[in-house]
């Protein structure tokens, strides 16, 4: 015997959640950090000394020569060197330094590029949930006004019964509760499909049963929020700002450092060595091991300076890019500001506008509910024709459908004001 699992109810904050916990892009975005910090790890090692250590060991058959007479001889003989070096850029017009610098942001960055993948699954799964939530009081207000027009159906079919109402209305109100049954199995198609949707923006699996509660309010007081303060607010910590002004200052440090190639590199290097060698036919000839090892040590220090001329214009391209690419930054980062602006504008006066629109289509409700009830009453009667119940029943599931459409839209205006004045999507990401 099959057990049916009960379906898992969770609220838009729960589904942004697990959205965020499970995308692929917010996994591929944590990648791409990671990959920032060890750029930046690796430009600070970068002002470190590097060191190397070597050894070599190679034995000679046949003619050679006698390192220490420094003349031919036929001998099989052994030898083997030891060193250690080191070497540090002392100057390089601060290539390094800069490189640091713009690793170091591009780790910050990293961290708001993240975030706005975050906000972007957030944003996606909200607008889906509120689809989910439309349809689904689409589908209960077409199965009320279903139930509605075949109760009425039953009452026209009586009073044509007894003569009152002609076959025409009958066949109008049959037409009618049709028409309702065609409404509501589109609506469930919608909802369906609202699901499929809702599902893959979470990364849901779409076997697994899911769902939503309505946790908005029934009651909507229109605020008037002040659009300069919150458009100041964004453009002055909303994380896509905050990486295009990142980005700026990156590519404008990575023009610095492409600069610096014009000028001369210093450098510090610093070493010690030592070898042994022997003789297999006369191994007594030379000093021991230990002893060569000591004596033969050596050790150098030295400064180094090269000093670019001509490099196939390798460097005034790097330049040259790095100038463009700065360039392209700043604009985006205009292109930026402005588009945050118009959405935290229109956020603004959308919010305002669905609220006194839900207002609005509540009285406009209240007044159509009273005359269907009224017309449905009278048509119980016989005392008016289909035509006035199928228009009055028209005018009262337009009135619900507004509600619903305006309330939700308000819902989702409402989030992206609060998300443009410093809310998070998901609480608790930095």
């Amino acid at each position: 015997m099959a057990l049916v699992s009960p379906a898992q109810i969770m609220t838009m904050d729960e589904c942004m959640s697990y959205a965020v916990e499970h995308s692929v892009s917010v996994g591929k975005q944590e990648n791409a950090l990671d990959n920032a910090r060890m750029n930046y790890r690796e430009s600070v090692a970068s002002l470190f000394p590097s060191v190397s250590a070597g050894v070599s060991a190679s034995t000679n058959f046949g003619r050679s020569i006698d390192p220490e007479t420094n003349s031919y001889t036929t001998v099989t003989t052994f030898s083997n060197s030891y060193s250690l070096s080191a070497s540090m850029p002392l100057f390089a017009g601060l290539r390094y330094v800069n490189g640091m610098r713009a690793a170091k942001v591009a780790r910050a960055r990293g961290y708001s590029d993240l975030q706005v993948a975050r906000d972007r699954v957030a944003m996606d799964v909200m607008r889906a949930y509120i689809d989910v939530l439309y349809y689904k009081g689409a589908v209960t207000i077409a199965g009320e006004q279903l139930a509605e027009a075949r109760m009425q159906l039953q009452q026209a079919q009586a009073l044509f019964d007894c003569g009152r109402k002609s076959a025409a209305e009958v066949a109008e109100v049959s037409s009618q509760e049709a028409n309702y049954d065609y409404l509501l199995t589109e609506q469930q198609n919608n909802l369906a499909m609202a699901w499929i949707r809702l599902r893959d923006a979470m990364n849901y699996p779409q076997e697994s049963t899911l769902d939503v509660v309505d946790c908005g309010s029934s009651e909507i007081v229109p605020q008037d929020v002040h659009e300069e303060s919150v458009v100041q607010q964004a453009l002055a910590g909303n994380v896509k700002v905050v990486s295009s002004e990142l980005a700026v200052k990156e590519y404008r440090l990575h023009y610095l450092r492409a600069k610096g190639a014009w000028f001369p590199t210093i450098s510090l290097s610093a070493g010690i060595s030592t070898n042994y060698y022997t003789n297999f036919d006369n191994r007594y000839a030379y000093p021991g091991f230990s002893s060569q090892f000591k004596n033969n040590r050596g050790e150098y220090i030295g400064v180094s300076m090269s000093i670019p001329i001509f490099s196939n214009l390798s460097r005034l391209s790097s330049v040259r890019s790095s100038r463009n690419a700065l360039r392209n930054a700043e604009l985006d980062l205009a292109a930026t500001r402005n588009a945050v602006e118009s959405e935290v504008v229109q956020a603004c006066r959308q919010m305002k506008g669905y609220g006194m629109q839900y207002n609005l289509a509540m009285k406009k409700l209240a007044a159509s509910q009273l005359a269907y009830d009224g017309i449905a009453a009278k048509f119980a009667e016989g005392l008016v024709t289909a035509i006035d119940l199928q228009s009055a029943s028209t005018t009262l599931l337009q009135a619900k459908s507004d509600c619903l459409r305006s309330r939700l839209q308000y819902m989702i205006e409402k989030r992206m004001v609060d998300y443009y004045s410093g809310v998070p999507f998901v609480q608790g990401e930095n």
